[in-house]
């Protein structure tokens, strides 16, 4: 996605510190159809029922079935006319609408153009909220200012209705409706009675980069609300969101480095910074260069920096604290051992022990062409795609509604004459989920004996029996409890059996059963997730984000409709704290879109990415295995490859190292030597590279002491000397007082 123009994030946090007497809630998605408005209206009448004085202001339900039922129980002001070129045309009547006072008033389309003379739709809003009456409105992502030159140049017309990027960012709540493509062209079909796939806003490609746009851009809100929180003086440490720095001097090779950043901070949505740091004065020549980078750095969108000092290193870790940086790249460092040792360690080492949570990039000298290579083993071909088709509801905690979806497509699917039925649901004692369930064919659960207890477990060998078409599969991440009928251990697993029979399951799961963010999701909550589902389950599904922002969940929390009354306090003095809440939410937003069809790329790549291990580090692999799927999907015919490499001794973990890797579908390399120096280790590790045409090296923080680096210096040091053409990626350690940071 496109991230230049980007918004000053001191301009947003600003923006955010701002308390205006009106609140507004936004109602976010990525194309007509997803169900804004239909959300809208129901959390409006759920309001009313509760004694809130809520109105219509303005209102276009264009033709679709079922929104007069839920418009028919407000109160609507009516629109004034006004006369433009002999026509009398609608506006919303904002003198009305004060005078009447109601508490709350919903104004559809945002973006709405009014005639000219007359004042645009989001002003008429901001008028509204400077007189105290709070606003929910709804637009989609394209009509955003920033992101309006993009989407025109993939819808290929003009995006003519825009909004300032402030008028969402700075909005007291942001919901995104996510919808994923295939069922959001199913609606419209139902709606209008025909395909829509032919009109170039509904494309799958076109579809997937506005829904990324639209999830990245809830996510960087939820960045900014988390760090105005933390921060009300707007100072101190940053939310959840990358930063890149590029740390360059006046060479013109450094032009590489500037692009290569560039290229990182437009995948990862990044904050993008260019740091100079001048240690003597400049030669005409060397100013000319520097010019050229500004203008290369301005022109990616980054913020570049100079600085005058005299340590160079000095100043970079400074700025690095100072900016909350969390990626640094560098060229390759070109000193000798010795000049190593009378620095007291390179740079990067310097940086790595000095900071937390940092990873530092190392960009090759060349730049690699990702063709495998012909010595490469054979890589184990990719398996038949499965019989049946997975959907996955997902969530960023308990009692967002992900159970409640599933269910309302249940009822859906059933309506159009679909054999679904209901293998495990747990209501929670939730009555609305519960009401969901009249109708559908319920498999009853067999009973299980287990240490004395008797336990209720989903019945896989009843539905394989029954051979539905769909079958609903609730909380994908639970532990099934030992049993002579069933040998799987985990439920996702009862869900593959179902699939390889060419059953469809529908299926939901939170963010923090994610494998992969397992690590980071007890750092940032404190709390430790036990029940873990593998990356590639929800790869190979079709997702759908269920978001709710943090005041909504604490309110359905109070009102007992998560768990029951007793538990309530606590729940929101632990897991359901907003801070919790928040970055949880964030993770499940940039999770998603993370997910979708990458579409800023328009040739194939091959790479291969190896990530070194010395122990057992299932995050170091999990982190090599979420940058290989990143990779992958660049362009038509894109890939990448896992590689992960031990070089030791056997011993008892390397089996757990090997099982890991398959479950990330990598190819696991053990690789022995008869002295295990740091020369030597770099050396095979640097043979493994050749082997599989390696793009890209993963390597932990060396935690060597430092006089041993100085001496002979670390595996990382001799592996940059022996591998020029090769990126390097070093993870800094993830130490307990660090935030979470994407990967």
């Amino acid at each position: 996605m496109e991230n230049n123009g980007r918004l000053d994030p001191q301009q947003l946090l600003m923006a955010l510190l701002q308390t205006g007497q009106g609140r507004h809630k936004v109602y976010l998605g990525y194309a007509p159809g997803v169900g804004k408005t239909q959300q809208m209206l129901k959390d409006a009448l759920a309001l009313k029922a509760q004694g809130v004085d809520i109105v219509v202001g303005w209102f276009d339900i264009h033709g679709r079935p079922g929104m007069e039922g839920l418009l028919e129980p407000l109160e609507v002001i009516a629109p004034k006319l006004v006369t433009y070129q002999g026509v009398a045309v609608p506006l919303l009547d904002v003198e009305a609408i004060r005078l009447r006072r109601p508490a709350t008033v919903l104004v559809d389309e945002l973006a709405y153009r009014n005639p000219p003379g007359y004042p645009r739709r989001y002003q008429e809003v901001q008028q509204l909220l400077e007189a105290g009456i709070s606003v929910f409105s709804t637009v989609n992502i394209q009509h955003l200012e920033r992101q309006a030159p993009a989407a025109s140049r993939i819808l290929d017309q003009p995006v003519g209705e825009t909004v300032p990027d402030l008028m969402v960012l700075s909005a007291d709540e942001v919901r995104v409706l996510d919808l994923s493509p295939a069922d959001l062209r199913e609606r419209l079909k139902a709606i209008y009675g025909r395909e829509v796939s032919h009109s170039p806003l509904f494309l799958e490609s076109t579809l997937n980069y506005l829904r990324e746009l639209a999830l990245r851009t809830v996510a960087e809100k939820v960045d900014l609300q988390i760090l105005s929180e933390e921060n009300p003086g707007v100072a101190g440490p940053a939310g959840v969101r990358e930063r890149i720095l590029v740390a360059i001097s006046t060479n013109p090779d450094a032009q590489r480095l500037i692009r290569r950043g560039g290229l990182k901070a437009q995948r990862l949505d990044a904050e993008f910074f260019v740091l100079y740091v001048e240690n003597h004065p400049l030669n005409p020549q060397d100013q000319t260069t520097l010019q050229a980078h500004i203008r290369l750095a301005e022109s990616l969108g980054a913020q570049f920096i100079r600085y005058r000092a005299r340590d160079i290193s000095g100043a970079l870790l400074a700025f690095i604290r100072e900016r909350h940086i969390t990626q640094v790249i560098l060229g390759e460092s070109l000193r000798s051992p010795w000049e190593v040792f009378m620095h007291g360690g390179s740079i990067i080492h310097r940086l790595l022990r000095n900071t937390s949570n940092l990873d530092v990039l190392i960009v090759g000298e060349t730049e690699s062409t990702g063709s495998l290579c012909p010595l490469a083993p054979p890589i184990a071909p990719v398996p038949p795609a499965q019989l049946g088709h997975h959907k996955v509801y997902i969530g960023a905690a308990p009692g967002v509604g992900k159970t409640f979806a599933m269910l309302q497509t249940a009822q859906a699917l059933q309506k159009q004459g679909v054999d679904v039925v209901a293998g495990v649901i747990e209501t929670h004692g939730r009555a609305q989920t519960a009401a969901l369930m009249e109708g559908l064919t319920v498999i009853p659960k067999r009973i299980v004996a287990y240490q004395g207890r008797r336990f209720e477990e989903f019945d896989l060998e009843a539905v394989l029996q029954r051979h539905p078409r769909v079958v609903l599969v609730d909380e994908l991440a639970h532990t099934n409890i030992p049993s002579r009928q069933n040998f799987n251990t985990k439920r996702y697993q009862d869900v593959q059996t179902l699939l390889s029979q060419g059953i469809d399951v529908i299926s939901t799961v939170n963010i923090q059963h994610l494998e992969s963010l397992n690590v980071l999701v007890e750092r940032t909550t404190g709390v430790r997730v036990r029940e873990t589902v593998p990356d590639r389950i929800l790869e190979e599904a079709e997702i759908t984000l269920i978001d709710l922002t943090p005041e909504e969940l604490q309110e359905r929390m109070r009102e007992g409709k998560i768990y029951s009354l007793a538990k309530v306090e606590q729940a929101l003095q632990n897991f359901f704290r907003r801070e919790n809440l928040s970055a949880l939410r964030e993770l499940a937003l940039r999770e998603v879109a993370d997910t979708l069809e990458p579409t800023t790329c328009s040739t194939p790549t091959q790479d291969c990415i190896l990530v070194c291990v010395k122990d057992d580090h299932p995050q170091l692999i999990y982190r090599g295995a979420r940058i290989a799927r990143r990779y992958s999907g660049n362009g038509p015919g894109g890939t990448a490859q896992l590689v992960v490499v031990y070089v030791g001794p056997a011993k008892p973990g390397v089996q757990n190292i090997a099982q890991r890797t398959s479950e990330m579908e990598g190819v696991f390399v053990h690789r022995t030597a008869s002295l295990y120096s740091s020369q030597r280790i770099a050396q095979e590790i640097a043979a493994v590279a050749q082997t599989y045409a390696v793009t890209q090296i993963v390597l932990g923080e060396s935690r060597h002491p430092l006089v041993k680096e100085l001496l002979f210096g670390s595996v990382t040091d001799n592996l940059v000397r022996q591998v020029r053409n090769l990126d390097l990626l070093i993870v800094g350690t993830l130490r307990a007082s660090a935030r979470y940071t994407p990967s």
